[in-house]
């Protein structure tokens, strides 16, 4: 045990020394210099401009929700993968925005606050005595004090590393961390242990505005996305789901046509996510937008970057009809203050943060069609990457949904095959269109 008690002092002094080590080679004038920016300033500054807040907000007597998300890639920016890095990065971000919604809703907290002060003046009783009388009359594991579960733990890792080889050299360390304890004063210990659960089913959030900001000296890329969700959003959830199409339809709020809606330029670049609007006939619809880098110059490298795209903003829309997401998180902070008898005093500082998210959607998707695709060169990199646009609307979902009635009944009886001609193909190339008119279709 008093081993375990002198390895413990001999790690908070040497991690303290090694601390303020690194901080003056980082530092040389003690000073810490640069400017620091907020990660999705863009996107709070967005929302400023709308005069909006995070949270709860109003118009025209409706309440409606708006969150941010935030994440960062740190995929370098000379990898292929660079771009599929940040594509997942803005996955992240809107999987942030929709755990802080369900944050919102309700949030389990459990809290654990210690606090222990040992204290043992050089004339007195040491203070591996005090700590183990203060832990004497403890009945099992849990009654005593944090300070010798602590040294327990350590006692144990030290009896696992001791070996027949090292035995010398453990005897010479116990000897030199007698001396550091005899100039120990006092030492206090603080723990603060948090814990926090949240769990919601979110339907009817969508993007309203995303952004990309990279730094290559920094090679370090982060992405922002602002969502809304609303009552009505929901309803136009659930009536895609239900296919209840007509909550869906509004003639007399007619916008562009989808094709015409797609971002272009550099936007389409920045663009991820589920957009919700309506088309030519009034239908509230969606675009979703979702990218893939292209691994290498060949065609089937490029039409496998296309097909991941494409999934990609297809399981989108299905996240927007309905997803269920999970949190939980727990922070621990750790901190020894070790004062000595010349007066110097020692501090040491942990904190281990584990966050925990999960979102899961499932869902069949009729009358989704793709109505642009596109291979571009990416502003960042120069690299070659593919994007899709899926759009979806009540109409297609409707004519999908006939299509597929007609093709599931069975087959009239025909008349019998002819004999199939065996030919030998040549090599031809032309076109010619004709009986095109929408109007006949």
């Amino acid at each position: 045990m008093k081993n375990c008690i002198l390895q413990l002092f001999f790690l908070t002094i040497s991690v303290n020394l090694l601390s303020m080590e690194v901080f003056e080679g980082e530092f040389p004038d003690g000073e810490i210099s640069g400017e620091s920016s907020l990660d999705g300033t863009a996107c709070f500054d967005y929302i400023d401009d709308k005069g909006w807040s995070e949270g709860e907000n109003q118009r025209k007597g409706k309440s409606f929700y708006v969150g941010v998300g935030v994440s960062s890639s740190g995929s370098n920016m000379q990898q292929i993968s660079y771009i599929d890095g940040i594509q997942n990065a803005f996955i992240r971000a809107q999987m942030n925005a929709k755990t802080s919604m369900a944050e919102n809703q309700s949030k389990q907290i459990v809290s654990e606050i210690t606090n222990e002060f040992v204290l043992s003046f050089k004339e007195g009783v040491k203070p591996v005595d005090i700590v183990t009388n203060n832990d004497v009359d403890a009945q099992n594991y849990d009654d005593l004090s944090v300070y010798q579960k602590m040294k327990l733990l350590i006692h144990q890792k030290l009896d696992e590393s001791i070996s027949s080889d090292n035995k010398e050299k453990v005897g010479e360390d116990e000897r030199e961390l007698i001396q550091e304890i005899d100039g120990i004063l006092s030492q206090n210990i603080f723990r603060d242990s948090i814990e926090a659960t949240a769990s919601s089913n979110i339907r009817g959030m969508k993007v309203v505005y995303s952004n990309l900001s990279a730094k290559p000296n920094s090679n370090r890329t982060v992405v922002c996305n602002v969502v809304v969700w609303s009552e009505n959003f929901v309803k136009y959830a659930d009536a895609m789901a239900t296919g209840n199409f007509q909550v869906l339809r509004n003639p007399k709020k007619k916008k562009k046509p989808l094709k015409d809606q797609v971002k272009k330029g550099d936007a389409l670049m920045v663009t991820f996510g589920t957009f919700m609007d309506r088309d030519e006939k009034g239908d509230m619809s969606i675009l979703s937008y979702a990218q893939s880098g292209v691994k290498s110059n060949t065609s089937n490298s490029q039409q496998a970057a296309l097909r991941t795209a494409k999934l990609k903003a297809e399981r989108a829309i299905i996240q927007f009809r309905s997803e269920n997401v999970e949190i939980s998180e727990k922070i621990d902070t750790f901190e020894i203050d070790t004062e000595k008898a010349n007066g110097i005093v020692d501090s040491y500082s942990e904190e281990n943060i584990d966050r925990r998210q999960r979102a899961s959607a499932n869902g069949t998707l009729e009358g989704a069609k793709v109505i642009h695709r596109w291979v571009k060169k990416h502003p960042v990199t120069s690299r070659p990457v593919a994007g899709i646009v899926v759009a979806w609307s009540p109409s297609d979902a409707s004519f999908s949904k006939k299509m597929k009635e007609t093709l599931e009944k069975q087959p009239q009886d025909s008349s019998s095959y002819s004999e199939i001609e065996v030919i030998n193909p040549q090599e031809y190339g032309s076109g010619s269109s004709g009986g095109d008119d929408e109007d006949d279709f």
